[in-house]
């Protein structure tokens, strides 16, 4: 049951050079959470890339050997890790240009030290449950994405297949122009940087070429399949 219960807990990164700091913290958090730690920036580095999708939250200390608070929010940024875990910044300083460089490089929270149970416990549920409905919103977002563009692919199949009936042309004709233009435009991304497309973008493009004939749907049938030359 115990063994069940840890395995269901949220895992916190603690990051801080001092043993007594991380000690407390975790004493502090471990009721509600899995406690990870760090005792400078590198291992937390290391431990992110290997444990990213399973970290809730990190608090991070600033002044650290190897490589400080800052380096790794740095690091963060430049990975996408920023964009999916909270960073509260845990410091003695209190100098409003550590404060806003923290926050400038994308720290959800500031908590100073010497630290406060209760400050400590609000601020990292807060920020914990902030990160959770974000979560849920960009899940729901994505199911709404996906389920319109199913629609879409639906509606572009229906008019493309009443295209080919009228045409006399293969089912195979919208499949290959599609895959066709799915090619050409990943190709065009190892080549150039002038065209940022991203995933979704190029999904749309290709959609959207198979209706590439969809003119012929108001042309007369005695004109789009007129043997022989047109007059």
């Amino acid at each position: 049951m115990r063994k069940d219960r840890k395995r269901n807990k949220k895992k916190i990164l603690i990051v801080d050079d001092s043993e007594l700091n991380r000690s407390l913290l975790s004493d502090m958090l471990a009721g509600e959470f899995e406690i990870m730690e760090a005792e400078n920036g590198m291992q937390a580095v290391m431990i992110l890339q290997e444990h990213e999708l399973e970290i809730a939250l990190v608090l991070l200390d600033i002044v650290m050997p190897e490589m400080d608070g800052f380096e790794v929010l740095a690091m963060m940024n430049n990975k996408g890790w920023i964009k999916t875990t909270p960073v509260i910044m845990i410091s003695a300083e209190t100098g409003s240009t550590y404060i806003d460089r923290a926050y400038d490089l994308g720290a959800v929270d500031y908590i100073s030290r010497p630290f406060d149970e209760r400050t400590v416990k609000h601020r990292v549920m807060s920020n914990f449950m902030i990160a959770i409905k974000q979560k849920e919103m960009a899940d729901m977002l994505y199911t709404q994405v996906c389920e319109h563009e199913r629609d879409n692919r639906i509606m572009v199949e229906i008019l493309s297949h009443i295209v080919e009936f009228r045409n006399g042309e293969s089912g195979l004709h919208i499949l290959h122009v599609s895959t066709f233009t799915e090619m050409i435009l990943k190709h065009l991304l190892t080549i150039t940087d002038k065209y940022p497309l991203s995933p979704v973008e190029i999904k749309t493009i290709c959609n959207a070429s198979a209706l590439h004939d969809i003119g012929k749907m108001s042309v007369p049938e005695s004109i789009l399949n007129k043997p022989g030359r047109q007059t």
